[in-house]
């Protein structure tokens, strides 16, 4: 067999031949599905194309495959009046190969029986991703093995859908040399071997008295689409490409990082619209968050509700929306040929669903009422005479303050797991049964329990690393956050203070006050005991500003804990710093605290005066 495109014949996609007859068993509503379809079509080059699509509404199939990349909708209804759908998207293996064969001028047909009433069968499929890893021959072997073992039993309608295909594809191969016919896999065997049957027997098609075209509402578009639309886009930008051997390695593109690309590209659209930072952790939780969902529900790759209930349990729901609005984004929606637009729900096409809601945070639209002065900053100015006349604002003060307590008793707690054994029940339960190592000894016939380890004191020091900025020294006064100073606590219930932040002159949102964002800081108890640490010439080997304020938080703690929280732990040569000191540093990911409540601590503002913060409550 010769093929028209000889550049792909070292990549010519998996068919069932029967004669001049090339049949791609497919699945529908996929993208990897349609990809191999495309690509079929690419090597085989056809003179006819089939697909199982109902005969009686060729003409409007036809239609919407022409339409593509617009979406459409077929509507009919059976005997009762119930609506009947057929969606037309660009994944959709079936409309891709009419939307090929429209566009090469190469005939088409549908092929398939209509029936009334056709049964909800469902399937307990493989994921189609596992096509990109391991080609569509293994996985519809893989499909077989499974129909067997399950003794899957076709009904009536079935047989007589095959019988009708068959007769169909008999007919069309008295006139075309070269067909490409498109099937469900329970079917394509069966009508490839009924196709040298001598005779067949005539079944009626139902009757349609209503056929009619539409398309879908931008709203109803976002919602039911069998593949969301960052997918279909992006599979519309590879489809674009002309196929070749170098090309046909990168088609489809891989779902996997598709969605990669999904969470980087609404990650900058939420940093933009918030302010808020958006750290390399939370692409990693991300990512392996929708790995372990989607694996719990024997899937390889998650689908668009396991994605935003990702995004949102691991960021926040700004970030979701924000995912949620990308991935469903279809901007190929034109409807230039003006069909009647139909504003459809999921459970319309599809039945049950389940449902997410996103409660992004944003100002109330009364509190618009409400006095700022905030309209005019251009005539505000931040001119503070000293360093010893600036201030912060109390109520920041308030709330990083009692988050400083809650990160000193976290650390306490983190050292106590850590020393935690289970023991044989004596006399005492200590801290609770320990069901795993009780069973594990269960031949000896004792029960055990966890006894905590002793603490081994308190936390004197609690770093916060947001952004560990730049590689050179804590001398560098340039990038983002060049603003280094050090403060002092006003009271014994106020620690000390050492910090790095943007610039003080940056952002002025009143007079005299200024809005600032800390790359890091550092907090010792007890207060009015720091200097400057930025200055001190004992911190100038230290490589980053994150190591002088760890390393100061080493000298400056009265207890032997320092609460450390950055996104990666510190070096050891500053570890054994600590322990010279009979010091022990206590590291936590900074993945595991809360985000939101992270960017409330990032933002704080400086008055330039202690008589700013009357009126600094009208412009924060």
């Amino acid at each position: 067999m010769s093929f028209n495109n000889p550049a792909l014949e070292g990549n010519i996609p998996f068919t069932i031949q029967k004669g001049h007859i090339f049949a791609v068993p497919i699945i529908h509503y996929n993208m990897e599905m349609a990809a191999q379809v495309r690509m079929a079509f690419q090597v085989i080059r056809p003179d006819c194309i089939a697909v199982e699509l109902a005969e009686t509404m060729q003409l409007q199939m036809l239609h919407a495959a022409s339409r593509l990349p617009d979406i459409s909708l077929i509507i009919s209804y059976d005997k009762h009046d119930s609506p009947l759908y057929y969606l037309s998207e660009p994944c959709d293996a079936a409309f891709e190969a009419l939307r090929s064969g429209l566009e090469n001028n190469i005939p088409c047909w549908c092929i398939d029986l209509d029936v009334d009433f056709y049964p909800d069968i469902q399937e307990n499929l493989p994921d189609p991703y596992a096509i990109q890893r391991i080609g569509l021959k293994n996985y519809y072997e893989a499909y077989k093995k499974f129909q067997v073992n399950q003794g899957f039993k076709k009904t009536i309608e079935d047989s007589n859908r095959e019988i009708h295909m068959a007769r169909r594809l008999k007919e069309l191969s008295l006139s075309y040399d070269r067909i490409l016919f498109i099937s469900g896999m329970a079917h394509v065997e069966s009508i490839l071997s009924l196709i040298d049957s001598p005779s067949f027997p005539i079944h009626a098609h139902a009757k349609r008295s209503v056929i009619e075209l539409c398309t879908l509402t931008e709203g109803s578009a976002r919602e039911v689409l069998a593949e969301y639309g960052w997918i279909s886009v992006n599979y519309e930008i590879k489809r674009k490409t002309k196929l070749d051997a170098d090309l046909v390695a990168s088609f489809p593109p891989d779902r996997q990082k598709l969605i990669f690309d999904l969470f980087k590209s609404a990650s900058s659209r939420y940093v933009e619209k918030t302010g808020n930072a958006f750290p390399g952790y939370h692409q990693r939780n991300l990512m392996k968050f929708i790995r372990n969902y989607a694996l719990i529900h024997n899937r390889l790759m998650p689908d668009l509700y396991q994605i935003l209930c990702a995004s949102k349990g691991c960021v926040d729901d700004n970030f979701a929306y924000e995912t949620w609005n990308l991935a469903t984004g279809y901007p190929y929606r034109k409807n230039v040929d003006n069909l009647p637009e139909l504003n459809l729900s999921i459970e319309d096409i599809w039945g049950k669903s389940k449902k997410i809601k996103f409660r992004p945070k944003s100002r109330s639209l009364k509190s618009m009422f409400a006095s700022r002065h905030r309209k005019d900053r251009s005539k505000a100015q931040y001119k503070p005479p000293g360093a010893f006349s600036i201030c912060s604002y109390p109520p920041e003060d308030i709330i990083i303050e009692r988050f400083g307590e809650f990160l000193k008793k976290k650390g306490a707690q983190v050292l106590q797991e850590e020393g935690m054994r289970s023991i044989p029940f004596s006399t005492s339960l200590e801290d609770g049964v320990d069901t795993r190592e009780t069973i594990r000894h269960w031949h000896e016939k004792k029960l055990y329990v966890k006894a905590k380890g002793k603490p081994q004191g308190a936390v004197g020091s609690v770093v916060i690393i947001f952004d560990e900025e730049g590689e050179k020294s804590q001398s560098t006064t340039t990038g983002k956050y060049s603003w280094m100073t050090t403060w002092l606590g006003e009271h014994s219930q106020e620690s000390d203070m050492s910090f790095y932040s943007t610039p003080i002159t940056e952002n002025v949102v009143g007079p005299g006050i200024s809005r600032c964002e800390y790359g890091g800081f550092m907090m010792s108890y007890p207060p009015r005991r720091l200097l400057d640490v930025w200055t001190d010439p004992d911190y100038g080997e230290c490589r980053t500003k994150a190591e002088v304020l760890l390393m100061a938080a080493i000298d400056y703690a009265v207890q032997p804990l320092i609460t450390y929280v950055a996104a990666a732990p510190p070096r050891s040569a500053i570890k054994s710093y600590a322990r010279r000191f009979a010091k022990k540093i206590v590291y936590l990911p900074i993945g595991q605290l809360s985000p939101i409540t992270l960017n409330k601590l990032r933002i704080f503002h400086v008055l330039d005066g202690k008589n700013k913060r009357e009126i600094a409550g009208e412009y924060i």
